[in-house]
């Protein structure tokens, strides 16, 4: 009944994803989908971490699949043209918690006994369900809007033969998640229920029209801005590495540009400063590249890589990655600390911030080599981030955080402040190692 496409393994599957909601949910790699793949489903769900660039070049899969009169459900923020009727996603503006409150839901099946103050909070926290909206195709239902009047959630059944949810930021299958107590804990059963239901209905009544398909062929323009030196980050495809990687105070200092995820493995980089490796990225496609990533750090080159809850790339020398359950909340607990320092307070690592920048939580622990420099630490003795300038002539820095993610999903103030310092850091640090000189090794 349903096709989930994935990107990434992250060891946590969401009561929907494991099937425990009553449906039948078979996971498919973005990367394979296809007409063949999705024709026994009638529900295709995407997330906000899909590669909304490989998307707009499968954009004929998934109109053929509405097309069909089958059921597309989609919760993030669009930012590529893949979507029948939909717009780019438009933050809230200015970010406020009052400006995330929901103060109007329609009388819908998806909805129906969620209290409007358990969709805006959850545990006291405003902008999980949304931090935006897509605007809305003429002739679409809307369901949710926040207090500015913005469309967060709406239905379209007007642009194709199928039906369109979309909801702006959060995971609907995943909102609330074990909280007993909050009413929005039936979102995700409940939106489970709504789509079968519809999916079936249309399958029992005839194909609505649906306007012409000449308009609707792939997208192929490689979004790669590749220059072949100085420093780059890999880009995944998603909203939040898109908006991380483009923000023009942190694309400054991309003077190598952004590298395609697909098209990495066949990608000289050599010839570069240094490569970011973002967290929550598709393990296949970086695993592919392993060979190209492994030349760089031969050729003295830098390799940063994050972690938001996958493993760190086990191709990478020395890295040694162990999971660990990650606190989300610790903050609201009376007398708070996450309890994160630094054996390396002078390290040029604190020049333009603190440990407090980088404290918002951790996805793992890592084991540094013997030689590895460690940056941050937990009580318990768990190094979150070191950087090694000994097991192969590059330089690896390597952290359990995920500030890519959270700064492209408009979430979690602390990793703007973390890539404030970290993006001109490191492309300071990774020029004056490749060009082998003196790494500087106190703050400034």
């Amino acid at each position: 009944m349903f096709a989930l496409v994935t990107m990434y393994p992250t060891g946590e599957l969401s009561p929907f994803a494991a099937g425990a909601l009553g449906h039948d949910v078979s996971p498919i790699d973005c990367y394979d989908l296809s007409d063949a793949t999705l024709g026994p489903h009638q529900v295709l769900v995407i997330g906000s971490n899909v590669d909304q660039e490989h998307l707009a070049r499968r954009r004929g899969v998934v109109r053929r699949f509405l097309d069909a009169g089958k059921v597309v459900i989609f919760c993030g923020h669009l930012n590529q043209d893949w979507l029948p009727g939909a717009r780019h996603f438009e933050p809230v503006i200015p970010p406020r918690r009052k400006n995330y409150k929901v103060t109007e839901a329609a009388d819908h099946p998806v909805f129906r006994g969620v209290a409007l103050e358990h969709m805006s909070e959850r545990r006291g926290v405003a902008g999980f369900f949304a931090r935006g909206h897509h605007p809305v195709p003429d002739g679409a239902e809307v369901l949710v809007r926040l207090v500015g009047g913005q469309p967060v959630t709406y239905v379209d059944r007007v642009s194709t033969a199928g039906t369109i949810f979309v909801h702006a930021t959060g995971d609907l299958f995943g909102y609330a998640t074990g909280l007993a107590d909050n009413t929005a804990a039936k979102i995700p059963g409940q939106l489970a229920d709504w789509a079968a239901a519809e999916a079936s209905q249309l399958q029992n009544q005839p194909l609505r029209p649906t306007p012409p398909l000449d308009q609707w062929g792939p997208l192929p323009v490689s979004p790669s801005t590749a220059t072949g030196r100085g420093l780059a980050a890999v880009y995944g495809g998603s909203s939040h590495h898109h908006r991380a990687l483009t923000t023009p105070k942190y694309a400054q200092h991309l003077t190598g540009g952004m590298l395609y995820l697909p098209e990495l493995a066949q990608t000289d980089l050599t010839g570069y400063d240094g490569v970011i490796i973002p967290e929550r990225i598709h393990q296949g496609l970086l695993d592919a590249a392993a060979p190209r990533i492994l030349e760089l750090l031969e050729a003295g080159g830098t390799v940063v890589s994050f972690s938001g809850g996958e493993p760190l790339p086990g191709f990478l020398p020395g890295v040694q990655w162990e999971h660990r359950p990650t606190n989300y909340w610790w903050w609201l607990e009376p007398g708070a600390d996450l309890g994160m320092s630094t054996p390396n307070p002078h390290h040029s690592f604190f020049g333009r911030m603190g440990v407090e920048d980088c404290t918002w939580h951790y996805h793992g622990a890592v084991q540094p080599p013997p030689g590895a420099e460690v940056l941050l630490t937990l009580p318990n003795g768990d190094v979150l981030a070191y950087v090694d300038q000994v097991s192969t002539p590059g330089t690896m820095v390597i952290a359990t955080l995920d500030p890519m993610s959270h700064y492209g999903a408009y979430f979690m103030p602390a990793t703007e402040r973390f890539l404030d310092g970290f993006m001109p850091w490191i492309s300071e640090f990774s020029q004056t190692a490749n060009n082998g000189g003196t790494t500087v090794r106190t703050a400034s």
